[in-house]
């Protein structure tokens, strides 16, 4: 492990907080972009904290060798963001489903491992010392490895199950791209790199696990800068489109799209509002006479992450009508009408949307 690798990594970690406070400021009622930006800003933290400290220890000790198995510290460390994280699917689905007490109740058992781990630490702190896999069995019955052994499995079960159930059990109204399934593959990779670099003493492997968390923190963090919700895109389904007869009740309630958001729908498209190019949220709850957070929940309630993203689907529908109806004109033209500012932000919106280009479009 060279200073060089360690510099390299720290520049990544910089960037990382970097583009997380962005995310976390330019969110607006996008809670998911801003709970992601605030775990980029928090991962880009502990590994620059993580960096400098190992730097130092290169640098005074060129030969230090890794010497623990099944460290709590490490555990734990990759438990916390991990347990969060893997609520990023269920979130990109189902937006709005997922409020600060149900994120609570689901955070119960991370929350009293991590909190018995660092109980542990705290008041007793006796380690018995693994060097190998070998050793492990012989010495479970010693209360320090058998809460290590533990708190591992606990550590690796959640997280997958929490990512892997809205894929197993998809009821949402929006549907899975290439994108989620990137996600849910990087994650895989993690655990396993997770799984290795605590349960071996090996060099490679601790600066593979550093690299892979920070380079997974960044390429997600730019799908968010580019995009509001960049591992599903919404549908008008609001229920399992393999089997809609057979949706109970209760999925029915937890789909349910509140009365508010017909109204703001008919009020837009009465008034084309969303052609302006600043229109915004706080624009539509004064007309409708409600609170910011109602019409946001109101939209959500739908299947769209948050104002933006239902502001840029009206435009893009939009767009296509004009298209129908004013074919002498060019994209150019047709794009501003609807109400877009970036020709790049179009662009990308509409290929994703419709998967062809507005000018292919236009000339068929």
């Amino acid at each position: 492990m060279g200073t060089l690798y360690l510099s390299v990594e720290l520049a990544f970690d910089m960037l990382a907080c970097i583009i997380g406070c962005v995310l976390t400021f330019q969110a607006k009622d996008n809670n998911q972009k801003r709970y992601w930006g605030m775990i980029a800003v928090c991962i880009g933290a502990v590994f620059i904290w993580e960096n400098i400290g190992w730097l130092m220890i290169v640098t005074d000790t060129p030969n230090y060798r890794f010497t623990d198995l099944l460290n709590i510290e490490k555990m734990l460390k990759w438990y916390i963001p991990a347990s969060i994280v893997c609520l990023f699917p269920t979130a990109s689905l189902c937006p709005g489903y997922l409020t600060p007490f149900r994120i609570l109740i689901l955070q119960l058992l991370p929350l009293i491992t991590v909190t018995t781990g660092l109980s542990y630490l705290g008041f007793n702190g006796h380690f018995t010392p693994i060097l190998s896999l070998s050793e492990v069995f012989p010495n479970l019955g010693k209360t320090d490895v058998l809460l290590r052994c533990i708190i591992f499995l606990i550590t690796i079960i959640t997280p997958t199950a929490f990512a892997l159930y809205p894929i197993a059990h998809h009821k949402a109204y929006r549907k899975i791209n290439k994108e989620m399934y990137l996600f849910i593959g990087f994650m895989m990779l993690f655990l396993v790199i997770y799984i290795l670099f605590t349960l071996s003493i090996n060099e490679f492997i601790f600066n593979l696990f550093g690299i892979t968390a920070i380079v997974f923190t960044l390429v997600f963090s730019f799908e968010y800068l580019f995009n509001e919700n960049p591992f599903s895109t919404h549908t008008q389904m609001l229920y399992n489109e393999k089997s809609p007869e057979k949706v109970s009740t209760v999925q029915q309630n937890e789909m349910q799209v509140l009365p508010l958001f017909g109204t703001i729908e008919d009020t837009l498209k009465q008034t084309l509002a969303f052609t302006d190019q600043h229109y915004s949220i706080q624009d539509l709850a004064t007309t409708l006479n409600q609170k910011e957070s109602s019409v946001s929940e109101a939209i959500k309630s739908s299947g769209y992450t948050g104002f933006r993203e239902y502001i840029c689907s009206l435009r893009l529908e939009f767009f296509k009508q004009l298209a129908d109806t004013c074919p002498e004109k060019n994209v150019k033209e047709l794009m501003f009408q609807s109400g877009f500012t970036s020709r790049s932000t179009f662009y990308r919106n509409f290929m994703r949307k419709y998967g062809v280009s507005p000018l292919k479009y236009l000339e068929k």
